[in-house]
């Protein structure tokens, strides 16, 4: 009985600690990007460079960790497109799903602009 009180104990914080680090992410980052939709990318005021494709995942590797959410996929996602300099993001997908690694979890897909004031 104390070895399966043990093992239970173990499988718990195992479960912790995944969570943890799971949401180990700069928000500040996430803040210097905005959603914008696809038709304005057509504005003139302003020009738009495109900075390719990115992504963002929320994964629940354990049993014991937290959920996966979509509003963490999409922070990841704002998180990406900063890395790369953009400050304006198009959302073109979130998909729930699984995968080797994750029992459960959210992607979030879009593309990444740089907006820029025409000179």
């Amino acid at each position: 009985m104390k070895y399966l009180l043990w093992a239970l104990s173990v499988l718990v914080l195992s479960g912790c600690a995944g969570s943890a680090q799971q949401s180990n992410f700069d928000l500040g980052a996430a803040d210097t990007v905005e959603f914008m939709r696809p038709y304005e990318l057509s504005r003139n005021d302003v020009s738009f460079v495109s900075l390719g494709e990115v992504q963002g995942a929320s994964c629940q590797a354990r049993f014991f960790s937290e959920k996966p959410t979509q509003e963490e996929a999409l922070l990841r996602m704002k998180v990406a497109a900063a890395e790369l300099g953009a400050n304006r993001v198009v959302l073109r997908s979130c998909t729930q799903g699984s995968s080797d690694e994750c029992s459960a979890r959210w992607v979030c897909v879009g593309d990444a602009y740089q907006e820029q004031p025409l000179r």
